[in-house]
């Protein structure tokens, strides 16, 4: 039954696209054996030796030509599931899923689930993304909404602009946080986030009320042949009154990284400190003591990583490091990651 619920999902997808004039059916399946001390950095809140999935989906993505200047282009992805993630055991969760226009000079507009501009500047700067190491244990802003509208100008010398519009019904549960906050992002990037065309990525972004934060984030990543070189810095403020001590929970915090390639291996390393109470460890140590939770957190990171690439589409991956709380009362909020994985793209 369930291999016939998947054909039909799959199917259904591919139908109304058959047609088109670019389609591409892809997918991700990234599972991780993880030991973790307390839990509080693993993807689920689990600690002790657990199977974590790295945010395996599946998807079709394409084009679709309206006249020579203007396309018609989609997205459907889900997330897949083969652990036992969560309390329910639906396989399928929602990734980005989207419809937009694209004029060559005027830019493209896309409306639907859509990974905002704000989280989308951060190019590939973590060395960790995707893993209990990543950025979002430290900081918030990485988060993806329904409901959305984004815009990204065409490019000018690389450079190119971009805004993300959130419906108001979509971010806030209280009225007041609805009312007194905003509900977009700007972003300005320039290169390339990849750094295939170029050797050197930039970017400034800016976040009003989304993920109930008011947040600046700015980005750097340079190429030297097989050095790479990155950093990310962003001051974060807590905006919804209905967050635990959301008046203190304000400050900065950035990650810094270096990777070296050598033939097929690539070796990580990354530093990182936030102090402003945002992200998801500090937000897990608000849920477990509540009131007592009188400090605003202040959490560093140091990882160690390496990845082999077996062939174009499997590469294995391993990350080792540590979560530090500073403050003595949440020292059972400390979290030691040693992990050991294997990723397949196709």
């Amino acid at each position: 039954m369930k291999k016939l619920t998947l054909s039909a999902l799959t199917l259904a997808m591919l139908a109304p696209m058959a047609h088109a004039d670019t389609m591409d059916f892809y997918g991700r399946f990234d599972y991780s054996v993880t030991s973790s001390d307390s839990g509080s950095a693993t993807h689920n809140n689990k600690d002790g030796i657990v199977l974590e999935n790295n945010f395996s989906r599946l998807g079709v993505k394409g084009d679709m030509s309206l006249s020579e200047s203007t396309s018609v282009f989609y997205r459907i992805e889900v997330g897949v599931n083969g652990g036992t993630e969560g309390k329910s055991s639906n396989p399928f969760s929602a990734r980005p899923t989207y419809l937009g226009v694209k004029h060559d000079t005027l830019g493209a507009l896309a409306v639907g689930r859509i990974d905002p501009v704000f989280k989308m500047a951060k190019g590939g700067v973590d060395a960790m993304d995707m893993y209990s190491m990543k950025h979002d244990r430290l900081f918030a802003g990485d988060k993806r909404w329904g409901d959305s509208l984004e815009y990204k100008s065409a490019r000018w010398n690389d450079m190119q602009l971009g805004v993300s519009y959130v419906m108001e019904d979509n971010h806030y549960e209280e009225e007041d946080a609805r009312r007194d906050n905003g509900n977009y992002q700007v972003s300005l990037t320039y290169g390339d986030n990849k750094l295939k065309r170029n050797n050197v990525y930039l970017a400034a972004a800016y976040s009003d009320g989304i993920e109930d934060i008011q947040a600046y984030r700015a980005v750097a990543r340079v190429k030297l042949d097989a050095l790479q070189l990155g950093a990310m810095f962003q001051h974060t403020e807590l905006v919804n009154p209905a967050k635990d001590y959301w008046q203190d929970r304000e400050g900065s915090g950035f990650i810094v990284n270096a990777r070296y390639q050598i033939d097929k291996l690539m070796l990580k390393a990354q530093y990182g400190q936030d102090d402003s109470g945002s992200g998801l460890i500090a937000n897990r140590i608000y849920s477990a003591m509540g009131d007592a939770a009188t400090v605003v957190p202040e959490i560093s990171q140091w990882a160690v990583g390496a990845e082999y690439r077996i062939s174009r589409s499997t590469l294995v991956h391993t990350e080792i490091g540590q979560f530090d709380v500073e403050q003595a009362q949440y020292n059972s909020f400390d979290d030691t990651i040693v992990s050991l994985g294997v990723r397949f793209d196709f």
